[in-house]
C-alpha cells in the first residue's frame, strides 16, 4: 500500500481550458436541431450512454476533437471490463479505458486462477471491426524482425477475473504496435505500479487510459509487405478520487518514446516520475493528443472542474520484486538481439543469452530467427539496414532523438 508523502500541499490547479467554440448559433440553427428525426435521437442516445451518469450529454467523438478536428474514423467499443476507442485510419485502438480496483488481475467468484504460461496467447482479430480497417496476425507476425511486438492497451494480466474477459484482451482491436524492448520493460513497470495504487485503501473510482499518438507517416516494411503506421508516442492517464478529497479529480498523465528503455534488473526501485507530463503541459498533451481532457473527463462521470496532480500525495516508485527483476533482465535481451547489427553479433548474443539463468526463451528465440532472417536478407539483397529504433526516431527531434530513452548496459 501506498503512503501519504509529508510534503507541502498541492496547489490547486486550474480546469483545463475547453477549445472554443467557433460555429456561430441562430434562430435557424436552433429550427434545424429540432426538426432531426426519432432515428437520429436513437443513436445519439446509443453513443451517448456511458455519460449518463452525469449531468452533461457528451458525444464521445468530442473527446477526440480538442484540436477541432475530429477523427471521424474512430469507433467505440464495449468489452466485458474495458472500452475501446479503434481507429480505423490507423487501424489500431487511439485510447483504452479500465477500472482498477483492489480485486483488478484476481479471478471472479468460483473461477479457477488463469495461469498465463501455461496458456498459448489466443491473439485473434476483431470480427467487430470491417476487414479493411483492422490488421492480421499475420502482419504483426512479419514485423517480428524490425524489433516490434503487440503491446497489450489493457493489460491480459490485469483482466483474468474469468477466460472470457481475459481472451478479449488479446483481441487485436486492444493491440498496439509497440516496440518490444519498451513493451516488456518499462511499459510492463507502468502497468504493475497502475494495478498496485488499486490496493491504496484512500483511492476509488481509479481509471486508467492508454492510449498511442501516431506518427505522421506510416512505414512501408517492403521485404515482407506491410505497411503499417508506428506509434511515435504512448502514454497513460490516470485518475482517481481520493476519500479526504472527494470532490477533486486528481489525476496525472505518463507519456513515453515508442523507443527501447533499458532498465537495470538489479536495482530495488524504480521511479516513474520522470516519465511524467508536468501539469502546466497538459494543454500541450491535449493540442499533441487531439484529446479533450475535460470531455474525457466528464463522459466517465469525472468532476472535470477541479483537477490535480497527484504526484505529491501517492508515490511514484514501484519495488522489482524478484519476478519484475527477471522481467527487466529478459526485456533487455530482447534488445540485445533485436538491435544486433551483424550475423556475428546476433549469434554471439544469442548464445549467450542462453547462458543466462532465464526460465523460458521461447520469444526471445522467436526474435532471433526473425531478426536473423532480416540480416540475411539486407545482406543478400543489399538492403539498407533499418529497425524500428531508428524508425520511431525518424518521428523525434534530432536534438533530444534519444534523450527519453535510457540505456543501461548488461
Amino acid at each position: 500500500m501506498y503512503s501519504r508523502n509529508k510534503t507541502k500541499r498541492t496547489p490547486r490547479t486550474k480546469r483545463i481550458p475547453r477549445t472554443k467554440k467557433t460555429s456561430k448559433t441562430s434562430k435557424t440553427s436552433k429550427t434545424s436541431k429540432t426538426s432531426k428525426t426519432s432515428k437520429t435521437s436513437k443513436t445519439s442516445r446509443t453513443i451517448e450512454y456511458i455519460s449518463s451518469n452525469t449531468n452533461d450529454i457528451i458525444n464521445y467523438k468530442s473527446i477526440f476533437s480538442h484540436n477541432r478536428k475530429t477523427d471521424k474514423s474512430i469507433i467505440f467499443l464495449k468489452k466485458t471490463e474495458f472500452d475501446i476507442f479503434y481507429s480505423y485510419r490507423y487501424k489500431y485502438p487511439i485510447l483504452v479505458k479500465e477500472s482498477i480496483t483492489s480485486q483488478t488481475g484476481n479471478p471472479g467468484l468460483n473461477e479457477d486462477r488463469i495461469d498465463r504460461s501455461k496458456i498459448d496467447d489466443p491473439f485473434m482479430e476483431d470480427i467487430e471491426i470491417p476487414t479493411e480497417y483492422r490488421h492480421t496476425l499475420e502482419d504483426y507476425d512479419k514485423y517480428m524482425g524490425y524489433g516490434l511486438s503487440m503491446g497489450h492497451n489493457a493489460p491480459a494480466g490485469q483482466h483474468k477475473t474469468n477466460m472470457k474477459v481475459f481472451t478479449e484482451t488479446f483481441l487485436l482491436s486492444n493491440i498496439t504496435p509497440q516496440e518490444m524492448v519498451l513493451n516488456s520493460g518499462l511499459w510492463a513497470l507502468l502497468e504493475n505500479w497502475c494495478k498496485k495504487i488499486g490496493e491504496n485503501t484512500k483511492l476509488y473510482d481509479i481509471a486508467v487510459f492508454t492510449g498511442s499518438i501516431p506518427s505522421s507517416k506510416n512505414i512501408n516494411f517492403k521485404d515482407v509487405g506491410v505497411n503499417m503506421n508506428i506509434p511515435q508516442k504512448m502514454f497513460k492517464i490516470v485518475c482517481f478520487k481520493h476519500v479526504d478529497k472527494p470532490r477533486i479529480t486528481f489525476m496525472e498523465i505518463f507519456i513515453v518514446n515508442n523507443l527501447p528503455y533499458f532498465i537495470n534488473p538489479k536495482i530495488n526501485n524504480y521511479d516513474l516520475s520522470p516519465y511524467l507530463v508536468s501539469n502546466k503541459s497538459w494543454d500541450w498533451f491535449q493540442r499533441f493528443s487531439n484529446i479533450d481532457i475535460n470531455n474525457l473527463l466528464t463522459f466517465y462521470g469525472f468532476e472535470s472542474k477541479n483537477i490535480r496532480p497527484f504526484r505529491k500525495i501517492i508515490s511514484l516508485e514501484i519495488y522489482l520484486h524478484r519476478l519484475l527483476k527477471l522481467l527487466m533482465q529478459k526485456s533487455n535481451w530482447y534488445g540485445y538481439l533485436i538491435y544486433a547489427k551483424t550475423l556475428k553479433e546476433l549469434d554471439d548474443k544469442w548464445e549467450e543469452c542462453k547462458l543466462q539463468q532465464i526460465d523460458d526463451l521461447k520469444y526471445h528465440q522467436e526474435f532471433y530467427e526473425r531478426v536473423r532472417t532480416r540480416l540475411i536478407k539486407e545482406s543478400m539483397q543489399k538492403i539498407k539496414p533499418q529497425n524500428i529504433f531508428s524508425i520511431s526516431s525518424l518521428y523525434l527531434n534530432n536534438s533530444n532523438k534519444y534523450k527519453n530513452s535510457k540505456t543501461y548496459k548488461n
